[in-house]
């Protein structure tokens, strides 16, 4: 490699390393050099505790009844109130998991969920659902950028389904796997996501896939191999 070619690459390099700092939270310029950089790879934490948005329990609905908002033919409506509606739908006979069943909503209806309290996410996250499904299929899953404003839970979970519908959520990349009766642990990238606030929101239908959902969370960032292995530079 010429020193030219040689230049660029560092160039690039201190460009992506600049780029990565700030999507860890970390504040950074492309045009600071790489020996101002790298040692700022120490402020990257560790890891960030999972944040978890639903979990089934016996206390599921005191937990998140207010927190996870629903869409459906009815309105906006709070788990806790959805369920006094439908009986099925978060119960002491499933577990207490978010149950999308045909017994209360029949054949091929859709459901929005919502959880309207911001998580931080970034390119570093995972999300991962667990969950059963009766078939696989395509599935639709967003985050919505946070509103700045005060709103009620009602009024977010509002804001998240008219921002969906129009084209102002970023999809994540998921789907339905046929499960066989068992849970399984599905972890969503978040690629390409720019680090912000978000509220994560996905669609259900009852149809041959009518899944049940034991638990979503917002998994911890994973510190990457090469700034794991600046870090350990830096701390020389």
């Amino acid at each position: 490699m010429s020193i030219a070619n040689y230049l660029t690459a560092l160039d690039e390099q201190r460009d992506a390393l600049a780029h990565n700092l700030l999507a860890m939270g970390v504040q950074a310029s492309e045009t600071e050099k790489l020996n101002t950089l790298v040692p700022k790879v120490l402020q990257i934490p560790q890891t960030k505790p999972d944040v978890t948005l639903f979990r089934a329990s016996i206390d599921a609905l005191h937990d998140y009844g207010e927190s996870v908002y629903t869409f459906y033919n009815d309105g906006y409506r709070s788990l806790s109130g959805f369920t006094e509606s439908y009986l099925h739908f978060c119960c002491e006979e499933n577990g207490y998991a978010i149950y999308y069943n045909q017994p209360d909503f029949n054949w091929v209806r859709t459901i929005y969920t919502m959880c309207v309290e911001p998580v931080h996410i970034s390119p570093f996250n995972k999300i991962m659902m667990s969950y059963k499904s009766g078939a696989t299929d395509i599935g639709e899953m967003w985050l919505v950028p946070k509103n700045n404003g005060t709103l009620s839970p009602a009024d977010t979970a509002r804001y998240i389904y008219e921002a969906i519908q129009n084209n102002q959520a970023v999809s994540v990349p998921f789907g339905w796997l046929g499960t066989v009766g068992n849970y399984i642990n599905v972890l969503h990238e978040c690629n390409g996501i720019s680090a912000g606030d978000y509220y994560l929101a996905w669609k259900a239908i009852t149809d041959n896939t009518s899944p049940m959902i034991r638990s979503v969370k917002v998994k911890a960032e994973e510190l990457m191999p090469r700034y794991a292995m600046l870090r350990n530079r830096a701390r020389r």
